[in-house]
């Protein structure tokens, strides 16, 4: 993992790794940058070994850590949707954004599963078919549920600078699901590692994105326009659009509603402000994550 402050808002708990799992690669080339490959080497698989299943099943979790456990659950089954979204546009032609996000792809698949695994240790339904969408009148979510059609169409009018809002909104993505993580630990001492394994698998992704989004937002304006355009569209977290009223003013609360919350909203405004161009736009982004 880097100690750049702008790549991690907030540092995660230092905890011994799971023995069945072993220690996680950092996926660091020589040079310190992002090794792709060696990310698609050490991709990780199930994670339910990271977690006491039996322990749960025994002594239940508190309901406010199972129902963060299924919104948590929700998001990263939302990747696919996520990926068909991004993949008609001009994202799909860049070979080393899109060498990561099949790995990515596939973790989050089995965070996914292993909190699936936990739902089903309490006794609650495990995953059924992709949530619909909500409606809103808002116009960011509207924009965020174009279709792939639209959503080809208006990426290849923008071409590849769109790729530097991609990742941006991905990585502003990949901190608030730390931040969710951290509290899901804090709120269910059984879930505490599981949940600090899934914030150090989060730090590579944050880590690559981090470094994509740097050099392409410092290599163009047009690229810095169209991300501060996303950045002000995007629904937080990513996936949102698929959850309820209820379960959305739930995870904001839960999260960022407390103090220490609210603080780690302002961390995450605070980073993003460092990467070129887009430091307008960062309290915005703040702003919509508290409730």
């Amino acid at each position: 993992m880097t100690s750049s402050r702008a790549s991690r808002p907030t540092p995660a708990r230092a905890t011994s790794p799971s023995p069945t799992l072993g220690p996680i690669a950092t996926a660091e080339a020589a040079d310190g940058s992002f090794d792709v490959r060696e990310f698609a080497r050490t991709a990780q698989g199930s994670q339910r070994a990271a977690v006491d299943l039996d322990a749960i099943r025994e002594h239940g979790l508190p309901a406010e850590a199972i129902r963060l456990v299924r919104i948590l659950r929700d998001l990263e089954r939302s990747t696919l949707t996520r990926l068909r979204n991004l993949l008609v546009t001009a994202t799909h032609k860049d070979g080393r954004v899109t060498a990561f996000l099949v790995s990515w792809a596939y973790e989050k698949f089995w965070m996914a599963d292993a909190l699936d695994g936990v739902l089903e240790a309490v006794g609650e339904e495990a995953a059924g078919p992709d949530p619909v969408e909500h409606v809103t009148k808002h116009f960011g979510e509207r924009m965020a549920r174009r279709g792939p059609v639209a959503r080809a169409i208006i990426g290849n009018i923008a071409g590849e600078q769109l790729v530097a809002a991609h990742v941006t909104t991905g990585l502003v993505d990949e901190w608030i699901q730390q931040a969710a993580y951290r509290r899901l630990g804090e709120i269910a001492g059984a879930l505490h590692g599981l949940a600090d394994r899934f914030i150090e698998l989060k730090q590579r992704h944050v880590r690559f994105l981090a470094e994509e989004a740097r050099r392409r937002l410092a290599d163009s304006a047009r690229a810095r326009r169209l991300t501060v355009k996303e950045l002000k569209q995007s629904v937080w977290p990513i996936g949102a659009t698929r959850l309820s009223d209820d379960d959305r003013g739930f995870l904001a609360r839960t999260v960022f509603g407390t103090a220490e919350g609210r603080a780690e909203a302002g961390r995450i405004s605070e980073v993003l402000a460092t990467f070129p161009g887009v430091g307008s736009v960062a309290p915005t982004v703040a702003a919509r994550l508290t409730p």
